[in-house]
């Protein structure tokens, strides 16, 4: 029953990303350019926004972006949206693009890392500073699996630190990373799971606890993958790897 209501809001979902598709970040150019566009994680919108810019300023080129969770853009493109290029959290959407044969085996780029926090508002007194001590404390967003690559991060971290049965309870799940924040910062919920980057984006909340000790296939990794073969989606895609992007990645909270 789960899988089903699951499968059935992911089919909503997408229907819905589709139709509102026009509502594509358009970064310094126009149609007659026609740039590439790069279909990008939602927890990416900030730092992809400033990494543009320097593509701009040191190779005269621009590029065109729609941020989505990373299972959704990746379902947006299978269901026929045009994309050039992806950069997605986590394998699993690379996954889905190589099974429909959009994106070769094994061409992906691991193009930096993230980490997992919990973050409450702001004002809201926590008292929380372990992930045990989340237990009986609250409701706790975090992306959903089925739509987010950072949901699989979670679930896999909580199984791996024997803690998922005893907050499966607390958990509502969200569309995505920013969904679940926005669900901390406006205290629908009391604490929230979230990439490291997305929570010092934002005012309105602070981190609460750091999830340490965990293996290296739960680390957040994010890749990037040409979709059409575009030579200008590939050139930016090999400009997330230089100094200058890992400067402004670094800058975000990411790494390499």
């Amino acid at each position: 029953m789960k899988d089903t209501v699951k499968n059935a809001f992911l089919a909503v979902a997408v229907a819905f990303s589709l139709t509102t598709f026009a509502a594509i970040s358009v970064l310094g150019c126009s149609k007659a350019d026609n740039p590439p566009l790069i279909f990008a994680a939602a927890s990416l919108v900030d730092v992809m926004e400033e990494i543009a810019d320097a593509y701009e300023q040191e190779t005269s080129e621009t590029v065109r972006f729609s941020f989505g969770g990373s299972k959704l853009i990746a379902n947006q493109i299978i269901a026929g949206a045009d994309a050039d290029a992806v950069i997605v959290a986590g394998k699993s959407p690379i996954a889905l693009l190589v099974a429909d044969d959009i994106v070769e085996v094994g061409s992906e780029t691991q193009v930096f890392t993230n980490r997992l926090v919990v973050v409450s508002r702001a004002d809201y007194q926590a008292g929380v500073a372990q992930l045990d001590e989340l237990v009986g404390v609250g409701k706790i967003a975090f992306p959903d699996p089925a739509t987010a690559p950072a949901g699989e991060y979670f679930e896999s971290a909580m199984r791996e630190l024997g803690i998922w049965d005893q907050l499966e309870d607390q958990l509502v799940p969200t569309l995505d990373v920013r969904a679940a924040l926005s669900a901390a910062s406006t205290g629908n919920v009391e604490y929230a799971f979230v990439y490291e980057t997305d929570a010092i984006s934002s005012d309105d909340v602070e981190i609460v606890a750091v999830w340490e000790g965990l293996s290296d296939s739960t680390l957040p990794k994010y890749y990037a993958a040409s979709i059409t073969g575009n030579d200008r989606a590939d050139r930016f895609i090999e400009f997330l790897v230089s100094p200058n992007a890992m400067s402004i990645l670094k800058s975000h909270g990411f790494s390499r």
